[in-house]
């Protein structure tokens, strides 16, 4: 990966680059068509700017679920407090390895947002050329919008890794090799510019799924605005943070609203809860009638990206991304330790649960290597956040899945007992099935997958959802000290899911970002979360990952988790410090 990344500054702002677009119907969406830009060349007219908009989106779709395993988790909390990689060398679950020199897989999203950012800086001139002919200054300013929307969201991103970061908001049409750090405060006031034109001007609906509205712009605001007063201490971005997000909440940006019914296609089928109704295939989009969904991108199995998946059956890598992160009671582990008569015994797949045409999530005897889970959700989200939380539905059966049983109905506890009592435990390896046998997250699975082929589930993926609004607003009411509104919005997003309502003198922050996780675990980005929220003094990022990440043994007899306080921003890639000789591009301290 070295090579592929080793200038990756320089490939963010040359002037020639190669826009692999793609067109926005349900069909179309994933599809290539080439529309070549150079010094030379321009848009020239709104057609050829809608492309590149296309563009952007595509863009979302790689960094989102072009690679099955590692990637697209890094923001989404791998390592962090939420959940962790089973590879025990992997960076982010054994910190000694996230160097300058070997930065794991953290130079896909930084080459990612840097393109994001660029080509957002193409579509920007492009709308203030003159001599583009738009049908009117409403559809010239709401692609604009949607351009500087992506910029802001590219800055946030990059920022979310690294800390301080150059501010890019001009096209270069020759390499430019002296960028410097700017104080990531900068970057901040520069994406709340960028959100602040987005929000007035995009539209506040749209026929397209996936495509930007203004509610998304102010969700995202509200964000920025939170970030600035945390560390500029001027109280005034809390209100400004407080108002974006109203505006999402109380129907300026549209009708958005908490879906508290079931709904959606498989609504009538008894003991499931509408939490899972929000993760399944056909019910994401507001486009369908799910209304507290604000930004999702778009999947479709029969066109996704190909060949990045990195398995031998190109099917895997048509595969939705989550499932296959969280996949121990997706697949089988097969130990091979032999049943009474011989055969395998597969504790999931052939145990986990049978669907509608008597398969199972993994069947017969298919050794494509699945032994273990990718990512293991940490004890801290299966357990401690749901203590004394009433009856959550975000907990319940239908959603975590705590009780698996095989195909035939037995409880793979009996199944264990049956493996012991033979002597066959030691062929197991007890330590491992910690990381490899959980509760298996319905949110990020089906029972119900296309044609009956395991390999394939068709699901979006949520970027913003609206209960992140409110307990964004209720992090900026907070701060300001108004302990019973930041409450009465927490206990809204509790009280759809019937938990436990709480009162003003349990509003912290460490019980929203608890809620964070019970809400959107696997959604947010939770690493940008926990950085947003540190800094030198006050390395939360780093305070909860030694609290709560997850210490499990391995052959190396590390102790973990062994992350280091500087490592609340990660490493700026060596490579990026010397593709960028014409200035000084500084180091993270520590590293």
């Amino acid at each position: 990966m070295k090579n592929i990344f080793k200038n990756t500054i320089k490939a963010a702002i040359l002037s020639s680059v190669l826009l692999s677009q793609t067109g926005c119907n349900d069909k179309d969406f994933l599809k290539e068509n080439i529309f070549q830009l150079t010094s030379e060349t321009s848009y020239k007219e709104p057609a050829q700017i809608e492309l590149a908009i296309n563009y952007l989106h595509n863009r979302m779709q790689y960094l989102s679920m072009s690679s099955y395993q590692f990637h697209n988790y890094i923001m989404t909390g791998l390592g962090l407090d939420v959940f962790f990689s089973t590879t025990p060398e992997f960076v982010t679950s054994n910190w000694k390895f996230l160097t300058p020199s070997e930065p794991g897989y953290t130079n896909y999203w930084v080459t990612g947002f840097s393109q994001i950012i660029s080509y957002s800086n193409f579509i920007i001139e492009a709308c203030d050329n003159p001599n583009v002919k738009f049908a009117s200054e409403t559809q010239k300013n709401q692609m604009k919008a949607e351009a500087l929307f992506f910029r802001a969201w590219g800055h946030r991103g990059i920022v979310g890794l690294y800390g301080d970061w150059p501010v890019i908001t001009q096209v270069q049409r020759s390499p430019k090799v002296d960028y410097v750090r700017a104080p990531r405060v900068d970057v901040w006031k520069q994406c709340r510019e960028d959100l602040m034109f987005a929000a007035e001007n995009l539209p506040l609906s749209t026929t397209k799924p996936g495509r930007i509205v203004r509610a998304a712009a102010d969700h995202l605001l509200s964000e920025i605005c939170i970030s600035l007063g945390d560390h500029t201490k001027e109280q005034k971005y809390y209100d400004e943070a407080i108002s974006a997000a109203g505006k999402v909440i109380n129907g300026t940006d549209g009708d958005y609203q908490l879906m508290k019914n079931r709904f959606g296609a498989r609504a009538s089928e008894a003991g499931k809860d509408v939490y899972w109704d929000l993760f399944r295939s056909g019910n994401f989009n507001y486009q369908s009638g799910n209304k507290e969904a604000i930004w999702v991108v778009q999947y479709d199995y029969t066109t996704a990206i190909s060949n990045t998946g990195g398995m031998p059956n190109n099917a895997t890598t048509n595969k939705l991304l989550l499932e296959f992160a969280f996949q121990s009671s997706s697949y089988f582990a097969n130990r091979q330790v032999k049943d009474a008569a011989g055969n395998n015994v597969f504790f999931f797949g052939e145990g986990a649960t049978k669907f509608p045409d008597g398969k199972s999530s993994q069947t017969g005897s298919d050794a494509r290597g699945v032994g273990a889970a990718q990512n293991r959700p940490t004890n801290y989200f299966f357990y401690d956040i749901w203590e004394n939380n009433g009856g959550d539905i975000r907990n319940s059966e239908a959603n975590i899945e705590r009780n698996i049983k095989q195909a035939g109905g037995k409880p793979w506890k009996d199944v264990f007992d049956e493996i012991k009592a033979r002597g066959d435990w030691n062929k197991i390896i007890p330590a491992d099935t910690i990381r490899t046998i959980f509760p298996r997250l319905w949110k990020f699975s089906t029972d119900k997958h296309i044609n009956g082929n395991p390999e394939f589930i068709d699901a979006d993926i949520y970027i913003m959802r609206l209960p992140e609004t409110y307990l964004l607003r209720a992090e900026a009411y907070m701060k300001k000290g108004q302990q019973a509104l930041a409450m009465a919005d927490i206990n809204t997003v509790r009280g759809r899911a019937n938990a436990r309502l709480i009162t003003a003198g349990e509003v912290t922050m460490d019980f929203i970002l608890d809620e964070r996780a019970r809400e959107l675990f696997g959604e947010e980005y939770r690493l940008v979360t926990l950085t947003r929220l540190s800094s030198k003094e006050n390395p939360v990022l780093v305070n909860r990952v030694k609290k709560y990440g997850w210490k499990f043994p391995d052959i190396t007899n590390d102790v973990r988790p062994n992350i280091q306080n500087h490592q609340w921003v990660y490493p700026i890639p060596q490579s990026i410090i010397d593709a960028n000789f014409g200035a000084t591009f500084s180091q993270n301290e520590g590293y």
